[in-house]
């Protein structure tokens, strides 16, 4: 049980690290820019889910493991990590494209619903979620 969850630690950090900092820079580069903005949704919604599914799994086998896979450490971690996903994701999105629709209309754009801004915010908790991941795989019995 604890390989499992090492592994599910590993590969959730690797996919945040891996999608984060080689693809999505890798697809701008080679991509007009709305196609590029669209594959990268894609994988980010991919990880969102699939992170909010890993974060679960590992729970679910810690308890079934009597906490000895991931420790205290390491399911706050895992907590804090969901929560970093949720509000990255599922929290800063739908303002984003309330925004993006605005644009897309002709219509004006209320400070709050700044696409910039919430891009700026949901790059942020990316980050620190990724960060947190590295922080998992190491703390991970």
């Amino acid at each position: 049980m604890a390989t499992v969850v090492r592994l599910l630690a590993a590969l959730w950090c690797g996919a945040l690290w891996t999608i984060g900092l080689l693809v999505v820079p890798l697809l701008f580069s080679q991509l007009e820019p709305m196609r590029a903005a669209a594959t990268a949704g894609s994988l980010f919604r991919l990880l969102a889910y699939g992170g909010l599914v890993v974060a679960l799994s590992m729970l679910l086998l810690d308890r079934l493991g009597r906490g000895l896979p991931l420790g205290a450490a390491g399911r706050r971690t895992v907590l804090v990590m969901a929560v970093g996903v949720g509000l990255g994701y599922f929290g800063t999105r739908p303002v984003m494209d309330y925004g993006r629709a605005l644009i897309a209309a002709g219509q004006a754009v209320p400070a709050w619903a700044d696409f910039g801004t919430w891009h700026g915010v949901s790059s942020v908790l990316y980050f620190l979620v990724a960060v947190l991941g590295l922080r998992l795989v190491a703390v991970v019995r």
